[in-house]
């Protein structure tokens, strides 16, 4: 079988050769069949109109195929900027372009596992990968995840691939919950849901590049705390790439988490909780001075107020804890970081706002009403805010709320600021590396959101990680898309509407000849800006039996 084509009047026409023997006949016959016009612009083939009749006959003896393409060719051209492909060879060999098939799916696609092959099906995901049918039913699935779960050191070669091969030495860390209505044999606890919803969780941690690239991840129990989850991932850096620097949000500035760090020589950017009495000192000591012109500083043309510090880290009995640089026991510190204290006087102004909203609505819903139980019930409506709030009951037994004179005062000398720590960088290089903390977040919004990656829905925990390993691979692609079509300047564009005006751009499989439909302006500008590469002709294969 073979196609050829034909220029009759300044047209260019393709047919469907085909050698067949017929009875009385020396030589094979030619049989021609005609298929489309070639438009003369973009070279692709406007087919011919199908009857209903060939149509009912081609999808009975399963020949005749309509598949997603613009939508997959967008999706492997930014696994090969990623160069996943060959990071999967190196550390999954023999098993990487399966693997490739099973993320893109993910990422155009976010389904059960269980409808994978339906996903394979509609799309030219295997065609553009190079591999045959191949069996991704839900058992086969099943059998795929757990696999994958066992494949701990696969898994942690790929990690170190990905994160030699980041620009630049600089990571974010961060973790979310994943809810489930499995125990996971243990693995899924009772703890805090960054959801808000009332189940079991399992823990995820997060490494990405300072661009929001997904880097690594790793599994921990529901009930694990934030600063216990961060010893495993420095040890688990300083391997994979020694004299990085890690960027982190509040809670993992822990002494003994820096103590960790900083004895594994890993450079690191984190903001203080104001929790330790040292760090209430620093902000008690700059409170006075903050409008005092030679502190002003500026980053990203905003202007702080901003006096270095310097803490230490000692040893006691019950672990370690921080010391101001005026403590006696400040030169005996196994080990001293920079505290850059800072006041943003817009952050001040906000946070004010946001906290006198919050106090005066449940003031207007608790004001002279009548409760059974005043104490208990204030507790339970107030909640936090009864920091901030207190209550008196009058002679009719109504509730009266007010202010917290002293908390209110404390907390006007406090709003508006914080503290940056690190071993070393400057201010402004500590202020430039914090700025991309938000990439970590977009990342694990779009885990959740778009990724499905909300809910686990298995209750085997090796299966689990499994699975998590395919979103993953699935989140690093969707990252990417997410980068090129922000920066694009392209109105009202968005990943997902990107993915079905691609889709839009489909192929037609008949009997092994593969013809394209005509591509939309808007496809073409969606392969421009990803840079996607279409073939003048497409392979013709057989059809399958």
């Amino acid at each position: 079988m073979s196609i050829r084509y034909e220029e009759r009047n300044g047209k260019k026409y393709a047919y469907r050769c085909t050698s067949k023997r017929m009875p009385g006949k020396k030589n094979p016959v030619s049989i021609k069949e005609y298929l489309g016009a070639v438009d003369p612009e973009t070279g692709n083939l406007i087919p011919k109109k199908v009857s209903s009749d060939s149509m009912k006959f081609s999808l009975k003896d399963g020949s005749f195929r309509v598949k997603d393409y613009g939508n997959v060719m967008v999706a492997k051209k930014v696994c090969d900027d990623l160069r996943l492909l060959e990071d999967l060879s190196m550390s999954f060999a023999g098993v990487e372009k399966p693997l490739l098939c099973l993320a893109m799916a993910q990422a155009l696609l976010p389904t059960p596992y269980m409808d994978t092959n339906l996903t394979l099906e509609s799309t030219y995901i295997r065609e553009s990968v190079g591999i045959g049918e191949m069996d991704f039913s839900s058992q086969r699935m099943s059998e795929i995840t757990r696999t994958l779960g066992e494949a701990s050191g696969c898994m942690e070669d790929l990690f170190a691939l990905r994160a030699r091969r980041s620009q630049g030495n600089g990571f974010l860390y961060d973790i979310t919950s994943q809810s489930t209505y499995s125990d996971l044999m243990g693995m899924a606890e009772w703890g805090k849901n960054r959801d808000g919803e009332d189940l079991r969780q399992m823990n995820i941690g997060l490494v990405t590049n300072d661009r929001g690239d997904p880097i690594a991840f790793d599994l921990f129990p529901g009930s694990i705390a934030d600063m216990t989850t961060l010893k495993r991932f420095v040890r688990d850096m300083r391997i994979r790439v020694p004299g990085c620097t890690l960027i982190m949000d509040r809670g993992f500035e822990n002494a003994g988490n820096v103590a960790e760090m900083m004895s594994s020589d890993i450079d690191f950017v984190m903001p203080c909780t104001i929790s330790s009495k040292a760090v209430k000192r620093l902000l008690t000591d700059f409170a006075p001075e903050v409008t005092k012109p030679e502190y002003d500083r500026i980053h990203n043309g905003h202007v702080y107020s901003v006096r270095e510090r310097i803490l230490g880290i000692v040893e006691n009995k019950d672990g370690f804890s921080y010391v101001t640089d005026d403590d006696p026991l400040f030169d005996s510190s196994a080990y001293k970081v920079r505290a850059y204290v800072c006041f943003d006087s817009k952050k001040r102004s906000d946070d004010e706002q946001e906290l006198k909203k919050a106090l005066m609505a449940k003031m207007k819903e608790l004001e002279g009403k009548r409760f059974e139980d005043p104490a208990r019930s204030f507790n339970k409506k107030v909640g936090w805010l009864s920091k901030y709030l207190d209550y008196t009951l009058d002679d009719e037994g109504l509730m009266r709320l007010s202010y917290k004179n002293n908390a209110m005062t404390f907390f006007r000398n406090r709003a508006g600021m914080f503290v940056m720590i690190t071993p070393r960088m400057d201010w402004e290089t500590v202020m430039t590396s914090y700025d991309a903390r938000n990439n970590v977040e977009m990342a694990f919004d779009i885990f959740k959101s778009e990724l499905d990656g909300r809910r686990g829905r298995t209750g085997d925990p090796v299966r689990a990680r499994g699975r998590l390993f395919i979103k993953f691979l699935a989140l690093m692609i969707r990252v990417r898309m997410q980068s090129v079509v922000s920066g694009s300047g392209i109105k009202g564009l968005t990943v997902e509407n990107m993915l079905l005006s691609a889709g839009t751009y489909k192929i037609i499989d008949d009997r092994g000849v593969r013809v394209r439909t005509e591509r939309t302006k808007r496809v073409r500008e969606i392969f421009a800006l990803f840079g996607v590469d279409d073939p003048d002709q497409l392979p013709v294969t057989e059809p399958s039996e």
